[in-house]
């Protein structure tokens, strides 16, 4: 019986975890997808969106990757994947900026 409950804090510890490296993830696509498409105006920020990823990404992965190692959950592994791709995005969008408009 006591075994039995570890495993269920244990499961629950690790799925928190997954949810908040998701819930990063998806707070910065959606900061990135409002800098690209300008949905809401965000003067104030200018370009810090795009920045953005770079800083917390790895952050929620960290998070991501604690909560796959304590528990084996697929909400882990997505929000690392997720954090991951969020990481690339910045990288890309220079990259991409620097070939087509050449500054």
């Amino acid at each position: 019986m006591v075994n039995s409950n570890v495993e269920v804090k244990k499961q629950r510890k690790g799925s928190v975890l997954g949810g908040i490296s998701i819930a990063f993830a998806v707070v910065l696509a959606a900061l990135v997808l409002n800098f690209l498409i300008g949905l809401i105006s965000l003067d104030k920020l200018e370009g810090l969106p795009i920045v953005m990823p770079l800083v917390l990404a790895p952050i929620g992965a960290i998070i991501g990757f604690i909560g796959y190692r304590i528990n084996k959950c697929k909400l882990s592994l997505f929000g690392i994947i997720f954090n991951i791709l969020m990481f690339l995005v910045p990288i890309f969008y220079n990259i991409f900026g620097t070939l087509i408009f050449g500054v």
